[in-house]
């Protein structure tokens, strides 16, 4: 929780650079800094299912050649 980094173009994958918890020379404003430190994640039960949804989603066939 909190990783921060880039995502690799080609493959997907993402390349964690630091996480803004443990990275306090990240910030500019002291203050900041320290209420990120003060209020650190706290761990939850872990999830067995995970559910995205979306509105105005539409369902369609996916073509694999331009439409001329």
């Amino acid at each position: 929780m909190g990783d921060y980094g880039k995502l690799d173009q080609q493959t997907g994958c993402f390349n964690k650079e630091g996480n803004i918890y443990d990275d306090a020379h990240i910030y500019n404003d002291e203050n900041i800094a320290n209420l990120v430190k003060e209020h650190s994640p706290k761990p939850a039960a872990r999830e067995d299912v995970y559910i995205a949804a979306s509105t105005n989603v539409k369902h369609s066939d996916l073509k694999l050649a331009a439409d001329v």
